[in-house]
């Protein structure tokens, strides 16, 4: 069996760390608010298109 060896990472100072976090936070709550947006977009397109097929049909049956 192999020994395993120490291998350091450089890590950045801890400000820094903290300063990428912070932003990270930041960007994650962004792509959280476009995901909703682009949610409610999508339930909207398909709700215009559901009341788009039940009037024609309402038209439809009315012209019948």
């Amino acid at each position: 069996m192999q020994q395993a060896t120490r291998q350091y990472v450089p890590l950045q100072p801890l400000a820094e760390q903290h300063c990428i976090a912070a932003k990270l936070d930041a960007l994650m709550a962004l792509c959280d608010q476009l995901e909703a947006n682009l949610t409610a977009i999508t339930r909207s397109k398909h709700l215009d298109s559901v009341l788009h097929e039940a009037l024609e049909l309402a038209v439809e049956a009315v012209d019948a």
